[in-house]
Formats: structure tokens, C-alpha cells, sequence
């Protein structure tokens, strides 16, 4: 490490309880982000400023201007132009400087691509907005012995805890009920206090600094409620003998069978489609093809199809939005039609 990263780092190095072999972990760690709103754009943010060696920066999403009050590294600008989050946010991160190799990946982590996505990683940071996404990291990380760290925040309260080992509890003993739950609150229904998702983000990266330095203290659940002025720091307990993970051994976020899903974004107007298997697409090719049907957008991740109303955005991994309906039966014509899959 030369003068000058010994300068950029000098303050955190000097907190003792992190100190010269805490940045040196640091420095040699792997940490994939799944998701990038938010949580993720602001997790993104305390990692790549703490040194970080490498962050994977996985997200299927677009910036919209929605996301602006309370998602950081984007701007008006990327809301316009509809870029993808993990572009904008590591053209973003790289202008911030520093050692961090940044790995942007536009795609949604799925059964197909878990072990692809978050092979190698030292550690793994839940940036996402759903409890399925987050079971599927909870089974697979369970299974491979990787720790992350579980953040939740909607409305005016949010949560976080470090999950790793077979000790503690993992995500389905703390909620078994939400396993396969739908008419849960979300930020669409129940909006969000604008500063949480950046509270309960850099309670994350506090975990994930403490234990990228080598701290293997118990975790605690953090609870935090700052509109009421409330913060709980609770001891998590024992794993429950009724899960299936910890219990017996399954795994079932990777067991399910696969199969191409239709997706209604809530909010949104917008329906995703999903193939059941990824393959890399020839986005220039397909540009090619659509020249002619509508006005034609392409980018380093996706090309974009503007067509009677309707916006189509597909992905290299043949991964779709449609944007202007909330009909999954139209849009999976629409894809079938442009993209013949």
C-alpha cells in the first residue's frame, strides 16, 4: 500500500478496533451487493469509500425519477436516459476513486445464476426490496457457508442483521411466515421516510466492516424506528426446529423447479419477463432486427424498443421489461413476437 492510499484510509485505520490488519481485510475481500436501490446504491457508496477490494454490483432494475429522493448515486439525468442501476451506480463509484475493482452485472439473481453471481464472495449485502430475492440468498448462502448481511427498511422502520454460521437463526427462522406471503406493505404502498434506506445501509456496512476486519462477535438485530425515536439491539437466539434450512437441510429457494416467470412491478405499469434459462443475447443484432418497428435505443447492457405505447428494454441475459402495461398475457406476447423465445 503506498503514501497515498496509507493517506486516503488514514482515519479509519487509525480507529483501533479496525487498524492496519482490518484495512489489510479489507483490501483482499470480495463483496457482492444484490441490489442497488434504496439500500444498495447507499451500501454500495460505504463500501467502495471504505476500500473495499472488489464489489460485485448485481441489479436487474432501471433508474426512474422515483428513485431519486432516497436512492443515492444516481441523478436526473440517469432517470431520463433509463439506465441500468448497475451501470449508472459503477460510472458513478469509479469517479469516486480508490482501489475498489467494480464488477457491475445488469441482471436479476435468480436460481439459474446464484452460483455464478456470488461465487467467490467473502461476503454477501442485501440491497433488495422483496422476500423472495432474499430467500434465495438466504438458502444459497446457508448452503455455501457465505455470510450476509440482511437489511430491511419500509415506512418509517427498518431492520438489519449479520447471518453466518449455523449458530444463529437464519432469514425463514426469523420470518417463516413470509415465505411465499403476498399483500405485504412495500415502499409503493406504504411509502418510505426518505433517510431510513441510508440509516439502515450503513448499519450494514458497519456489520460488514466489523466483520471484514476480523470481529466474530455474536450479531445482534438491529431494530431501528427513528420517526418515533427507537432503536433495539436484540440477541437473535437459537435457529427454529421448524426450518427448513436449519432444521433439515433443505434448501427450498434452489429446489423449486425452473420455469420462465412473468413478473407484475408493483406501482409500475411495468411487467418483467423471465426466461427459465440464461442465455447471452447479441443485443447488436437484435437492434438490428427491431430497426424499423420503432424508435431504437441501444446501450453497453441493453437495447430498448419504443413501440405503440409500449417501452421494451431487454436484457443481454434475454431478461425483459415491458413498460406501459400491466398485462404479464401482453407483455409475454409482445416478448414473444420481438424476441421469438
Amino acid at each position: 500500500m503506498g503514501a497515498a492510499a496509507d493517506d486516503r484510509f488514514s482515519r479509519q485505520q487509525r480507529f483501533a478496533p479496525f487498524g492496519a490488519a482490518g484495512e489489510a481485510r479489507t483490501r483482499a475481500a470480495t463483496v457482492a451487493v444484490v441490489g442497488l436501490g434504496g439500500l444498495g446504491s447507499w451500501i454500495a457508496d460505504h463500501l467502495a469509500r471504505a476500500g473495499v477490494g472488489t464489489l460485485r454490483l448485481i441489479d436487474r432494475d432501471l433508474v426512474e425519477e422515483s428513485n431519486l429522493p432516497r436512492q443515492g448515486l444516481y441523478g436526473e439525468a440517469d432517470a431520463r436516459a433509463g439506465r441500468p442501476k448497475a451501470e449508472a451506480a459503477a460510472e458513478r463509484l469509479a469517479a469516486i476513486g480508490g482501489p475498489t475493482r467494480l464488477e457491475p452485472c445488469v441482471v436479476e439473481l435468480a436460481r439459474k445464476n446464484v452460483a455464478e453471481l456470488l461465487g467467490g464472495a467473502d461476503l454477501v449485502m442485501d440491497g433488495l426490496d422483496h422476500f423472495a430475492g432474499r430467500f434465495l440468498l438466504n438458502d444459497w448462502c446457508r448452503q455455501q457457508r457465505v455470510p450476509w448481511i440482511y437489511g430491511g427498511a419500509v415506512g418509517g422502520s427498518g431492520s438489519v442483521l449479520r447471518i453466518e454460521g449455523e449458530e444463529g437463526p437464519c432469514l425463514r427462522c426469523l420470518f417463516p411466515d413470509a415465505a411465499g406471503a403476498v399483500g405485504g406493505d412495500t415502499c409503493d404502498t406504504v411509502g418510505v421516510l426518505s433517510p431510513l434506506p441510508a440509516l439502515i445501509a450503513a448499519l450494514q456496512c458497519s456489520e460488514a466492516l466489523r466483520f471484514l476486519a476480523g470481529d466474530r462477535r455474536p450479531a445482534r438485530l438491529w431494530h431501528l424506528e427513528p420517526w418515533e425515536g427507537r432503536a433495539l439491539a436484540l440477541q437473535p437466539g437459537a435457529p427454529s426446529p421448524e426450518c427448513p434450512v436449519c432444521a433439515r437441510r433443505s434448501w427450498p429457494a434452489l429446489e423449486a423447479a425452473a420455469e420462465s416467470e412473468e413478473a407484475k412491478l408493483c406501482g409500475r405499469d411495468t411487467v418483467q419477463i423471465a426466461p427459465a434459462a440464461t442465455a447471452a443475447l447479441d443485443l447488436e443484432r437484435m437492434a438490428a432486427r427491431w430497426q424499423g418497428l420503432g424508435a431504437v435505443e441501444q446501450g453497453r447492457f441493453l437495447v430498448r424498443l419504443r413501440l405503440d405505447g409500449v417501452v421494451v428494454t431487454l436484457f443481454r441475459d434475454g431478461r425483459a421489461l415491458v413498460q406501459g402495461t400491466d398485462s404479464p398475457a401482453r407483455a409475454r406476447a409482445l416478448y414473444e413476437r420481438l424476441i421469438g423465445r
